[in-house]
């Protein structure tokens, strides 16, 4: 999947993001995102060829620019 594919897909699924939502994660475990969870945080963890990172995100969203703000660290840290 190519990079413009990939943050397209995740722009899907993080649209109008509030809160994660069953939809939500089975969508990133299609793109190979396994997901954990804390008390008030959703652990992502995003692996590439160098290794394996994490990203915390709100289990909630603040605004609505919280998923693309998502999206945008994912990308970052899949295709660095």
């Amino acid at each position: 999947m190519s990079k413009k594919d990939f943050r397209n897909e995740l722009k899907r699924i993080f649209t109008d993001y509030k809160r994660i939502t069953p939809q939500i994660e089975s969508g990133l475990q299609k793109l190979g995102i396994l997901i954990g969870r804390k008390k008030n945080h959703v652990v992502l963890f995003i692996s590439n060829e160098t290794g394996r990172h994490s990203v915390s995100i709100s289990a909630t969203g603040s605004d609505k620019r919280e998923g693309l703000n998502i999206v945008s660290k994912i990308v970052r840290l899949k295709f660095c």
